[in-house]
């Protein structure tokens, strides 16, 4: 299963919000972005109540918006879609036959709808249920009509549900990574402590150990393991037990020491597993050597112990044996620890985790953001608030899809504008943004980073791509780019629009631009009233298009860039003629020449 979508309604300051997570089609992480007390972390709470309620009656009432408190008869709903795999399927297939009945149709989706109703602020009652999308119809031994599952074969129904409720895919939520890590990791007798907080902490540690163990070897175990270590009398179990730790030492190393030494360039440190015995039983010891020096993983940095955490229970924790399903991991303001460079290399970070994994993670900070996740991205609001002495009484959160947020903004100058206009990001005389290079809208970019990205050897174009807004947006930001020195290019589209906005800078801006701005003609004369998108052969734009709209059968500009954004997205590559390749490769050398004269 995979979750699809979310609507949480009534849940503490959120009236009703909706998170898709199939838009973008194949989008796997999706930024929730606004500024301090916005709402952010509230989204994320509600959907990890919805998967993991431990509230007690008693203090369910906190689940109420704060402005009905006073009195509140009404429904705290969270409904979660899931989309059914073949496998979902097959289950629920081979369940029915068991019960002698044949399934009519099979559903594509289930809807998990977790309720808390109340009356009068008091807690009455609580309600977790199923349904099918589409409904499910059956035929019983000896009938020939159809009849609806759940109205005609109620207890069958009821045990369904139960046993895809078991299905259902883990929630994890991580409000921060700064746990308090055990000197010691017991690997048996934990039930023996005495004290209720380390027993949960050497509980959730010791399966941690048991999922790096199945990461190295699909066969390896916490129990085969501690047979082995127990079992030292055995040459060849002593072996074993020591060929495991070194193994365990070594993945340790690649998933956490290499990613940090490739985001902080620090190549001093090393992973070392120990192995004891004392009166609680075996453990095992994280050792962190550092020149001669050894240290405990809680005697580290902030930055570090933070970085450890992460990929411990994100990359090692999506492998648990048993459960089932796509998981979906819930970060509240990953990184804050780490310094702005650093957040940004912890992007790739992420994107490595999506394999059998989605992420749903809040930022205030711009450097966390990235064009691959922009049509991903949620707006966070509170439209309660209309200054910052409102009282949170007053709260209603909003989550806007950026592309909805951006369309009706009153300043997209250019495709990120609205967005760091929300997280009231301003760039300073510090910031390196010098070789810009700006396009038409965000088609545009999407189709040129894609290219860029699969065809060619991006170290070989040392400049960044930008998206803008509207070809005649670009007035500002050429002003304020001039008047800071720092160079950029800008390339738009060989039609009428292009050709006049070009002459429109240059003649209401300044002179200089017509070194600057340029027109696809510029590049070659044989892209005279090109658009970007007739840089493709028309076949190559059909089949691009029919990659994501397969019944499509005649062209059509829109599904065509819907298309190369979902392939840029997908970091996926595609077979294009050696006639398209070189027409793009004649740009990018253009754009690398243009700024070698600008003094490169």
């Amino acid at each position: 299963m995979k979750y699809e979508k979310f609507i949480i309604e009534n849940f503490k300051g959120i009236n009703e919000v909706e998170i898709d997570l199939t838009k973008p089609s194949g989008g796997k992480i999706f930024p929730l972005i606004g500024l301090n007390e916005s709402g952010k972390t509230t989204i994320l709470e509600a959907i990890d109540f919805f998967h993991n309620d431990e509230l007690d009656k008693k203090y369910k009432y906190k689940l109420i918006h704060k402005k009905n408190l006073g009195s509140f008869t009404g429904k705290v709903r969270i409904k979660a879609t899931l989309h059914l795999e073949d496998n979902d399927k097959k289950i629920i297939n081979n369940f029915l036959k068991s019960k002698q009945l044949r399934i009519v149709n099979i559903a594509e989706k289930i809807c998990i709808i977790s309720e808390d109703s109340f009356k009068n602020t008091k807690y009455e009652e609580g309600l977790i249920d199923l349904e099918f999308e589409p409904k499910i119809q059956v035929l019983g031994t000896g009938q020939r009509t159809p009849r609806d599952l759940k109205s005609t074969y109620s207890t069958e129904y009821e045990e369904l549900k139960e046993k895809l409720f078991v299905l259902q895919p883990k929630i994890l939520y991580y409000p921060d990574f700064l746990f308090d890590f055990p000197e010691k990791i017991y690997l048996e007798n934990i039930n023996t402590l005495t004290n209720e907080k380390e027993k949960a902490t050497q509980n959730e540690y010791s399966k941690i150990i048991d999922d790096i163990l199945r990461s190295i070897n699909q066969d390896y175990s916490l129990t085969d393991f501690l047979s082995k270590l127990k079992n030292l009398t055995n040459p060849a179990s002593e072996a074993a037990a020591t060929t495991i730790k070194d193994q365990i030492s070594k993945e340790l190393n690649s998933k956490i020491l290499e990613p940090w030494n490739d985001i902080f360039s620090d190549t001093g440190k090393s992973i070392k597993i120990e192995t004891g015995n004392d009166n609680v039983g075996y453990f095992i010891k994280v050792r962190i050597n550092e020149g001669d020096s050894t240290f405990l993983v809680n005697e580290r940095s902030l930055g570090f112990r933070w970085f450890f955490g992460f990929i411990l229970f994100t990359e090692f924790r999506k492998r648990r044996d048993g459960e089932e399903g796509e998981y979906l991991f819930l970060f509240d303001e990953p990184a804050s620890n780490l310094h702005e460079s650093s957040q940004k290399k912890l992007l790739d970070i992420f994107k490595s985790l999506t394999n059998n994994a989605k992420i749903i993670y809040t930022t205030h900070s711009p450097y966390l953001l990235s064009p691959e996740f922009l049509l991903s991205t949620y707006v966070v609001i509170d439209e309660g608030r209309t200054d910052e002495t409102v009282s949170e009484h007053k709260q209603d959160i909003k989550a806007i899809p950026y592309r909805q947020f951006a369309s009706s903004s009153k300043n997209e100058e250019t495709h990120y504008k609205p967005l760091l206009d929300v997280l009231e990001f301003h760039s300073n005389e510090f910031e390196q943004t010098d070789k810009i290079v700006f396009f038409e809208g965000k088609n545009d970019y999407y189709t040129f980073k894609w290219i860029l990205k699969r065809f060619f050897y991006e170290s070989d174009y040392e400049f960044k791509l930008y998206p803008g807004a509207g070809v005649h947006k670009y007035e500002n930001i050429f002003r304020e780019y001039l008047a800071h020195n720092k160079k950029f290019i800008a390339v738009f589209d060989a039609d009428g629009a292009g050709n006049n906005a070009k002459k429109k800078y240059i003649v209401n801006i300044s002179q200089e631009l017509e070194f600057q701005v340029f027109t696809l003609k510029d590049v070659d004369d044989s892209f005279d009233t090109f658009t970007t998108e007739k840089l493709f052969t028309e076949d190559e734009r059909l089949n691009i298009q029919k990659h994501s709209f397969p019944d499509d059968e005649e062209y059509n500009k829109s599904h065509f860039n819907t298309a190369i954004q979902e392939l840029f997205i997908k970091n996926e590559s595609f077979e294009l003629s050696e006639e398209t390749i070189g027409s793009f490769r004649k740009i990018f050398d253009f754009i690398k020449e243009k700024f070698s004269q600008l003094g490169d």
